[in-house]
């Protein structure tokens, strides 16, 4: 039998081993967002013992030549190696009793560092031990206190965890009595232990990250399910009379948003519209967004009054959103009379587009965002608009969205593009724009602004 059949299970158990702490580090830099800490730890551990029991055997070393032929480099992985363990503990179980776990890592990091250190100044021979023995036993000790007195119900991972690290222990403590000559023989099983225990790690890294992926999973579809709800909120083909043309894009930064908007009209086929943006993002912007559709969709009897129809929403949404706050704006377009009448609640203000004198009529009322105040007062203000006038409503995701270089698109851009692209349609002009925005910021479909996007534009269609 040559030397390389009598290696060919240490050298496939080092390659394996090896192989699935890369599979693990993959996983975790894949899924990085989740920061997955104790699947890198054992993949870290893994990595470094796979490629340490590789080092050990002759075959390995004649084939790969540096560094597995250095005594240092197999020095260096044994002094490493106890590392990510330490940190598996600490972020899987928590710093321990009276924060011992983490003392414990504390402690093998120091250690690694300073006999790396030392070793790097003095001959050593390979037969030296790594780590002191009673270093280990301590190390060990603390560990296995803290699995003794960790309480968890059904627990399969920790149930796994006990049982290997006995495995484990028990081998380590045979090894350093063998070393120390309290047995009379020289078998080492200290691969043994490392392999049933990083098999023991890989069961409960696994379990742990399947798990997690199936309550994100959960999650996801939940989201999903908000966002089609949130959607279905909005109008979507609302017929509006016939001298009104109307066009809207709403653009979420993330799945679910806080902008909103709504289009109501009454007996006199006369329009009201309302934009809002919540503070903040996610689903809890989303949630007080769905109650704003109730609040207006409540208001229908006093839609000619916009200033009415904010302050009703401002009292009805009282206590009811916490920490937030919505900025709107409320229209009323009354289509026979040919004006409009809005009011503001720190919402920016609407844009008229006046086509036969080719100019901007400035909207200047702000008033006070819908939450902080409970007895908020707003008031009308009424413009004329008159024929193929446009007016144009959004958030301030539009004005405050950056390009690679950190350049705010303003207030000037938006008018001054929708200057040159007067004569387009509402439709046409709304997606031209949100084109254009995207390729001036440096965004392509599948990147999300800094903040959720909504723009509506209303022309007063020719008789």
């Amino acid at each position: 039998m040559n030397i390389f059949e009598t290696e060919f299970w240490g050298i496939t158990n080092g390659m394996f081993i090896t192989f699935v702490g890369l599979i693990a580090i993959a996983i975790v830099i894949y899924r990085w967002k989740r920061k997955e800490l104790s699947l890198l730890s054992f993949g870290l551990f893994c990595l470094i013992y796979g490629i340490r029991w590789l080092a050990q055997t002759p075959t390995m070393q004649v084939l790969v030549g540096f560094p597995f032929t250095q005594p240092y480099f197999e020095r260096l992985l044994s002094y490493l190696i106890a590392i990510p363990i330490a940190a598996f503990f600490v972020l899987y179980f928590g710093s321990g009793i009276y924060n011992s776990m983490l003392w414990v890592f504390r402690t093998v990091v120091a250690y690694a560092l300073v006999v790396i250190a030392l070793d790097l100044f003095r001959e050593v021979s390979i037969s030296t031990p790594s780590y002191h023995p009673v270093a280990v036993i301590l190390w060990c000790l603390v560990w296995a206190i803290n699995l003794v007195f960790i309480k968890r119900k059904h627990d399969i991972e920790l149930k796994v965890i006990r049982i290997v690290f006995i495995i484990l222990l028990v081998t380590i403590g045979h090894d350093q009595m063998t070393f120390m000559g309290f047995l009379p023989w020289e078998i080492h099983l200290e691969h043994t232990g490392l392999l049933i225990f990083s098999i023991g790690l890989a069961f409960i890294a696994g379990h742990h990250f399947f798990t997690g992926e199936k309550k994100l999973l959960a999650i996801e579809q939940e989201i999903e399910i908000a966002r089609r709800i949130q959607y279905a909120i909005l109008p979507a083909g609302l017929p509006l009379p016939g001298r009104v043309e109307f066009a809207a894009k709403y653009i979420p930064m993330s799945t679910v948003a806080g902008d909103f908007y709504d289009i109501q009209t009454d007996e006199e086929d006369n329009v009201g519209i309302l934009i809002a943006d919540v503070s903040g993002h996610g689903v809890g912007a989303a949630l007080i967004a769905s109650m704003l559709k109730i609040a207006f969709t409540s208001q229908m009897k006093h839609l000619p009054d916009p200033a009415k129809v904010l302050t009703e929403i401002n009292t009805i949404l009282q206590g009811n959103m916490e920490y937030s706050f919505i900025t709107a704006c409320c229209i009323y377009i009354d289509i026979d009379n040919g004006e409009f009448r809005y009011a503001n609640a720190g919402h920016p203000p609407p844009l008229l587009w006046k086509s036969k004198e080719k100019q901007w009529q400035t909207c200047s009322l702000h008033g006070t965002a819908i939450g902080p105040i409970p007895n908020a007062s707003y008031t009308n203000e009424t413009i004329h608009i008159g024929e193929s006038d446009r007016l144009v409503l959004y958030t301030d995701g539009i004005t405050e969205a950056s390009n690679k270089t950190g350049e705010l698109y303003g207030i000037k851009r938006l008018t001054s593009f929708f200057e040159t692209h007067a004569s387009d349609t509402a439709r046409s002009v709304i997606d031209n724009f949100t084109g254009q925005l995207e390729a001036w910021s440096g965004r392509t479909h599948k990147q999300s602004f800094e903040d959720d996007i909504t723009i509506i534009v209303i022309d007063k269609v020719m008789k």
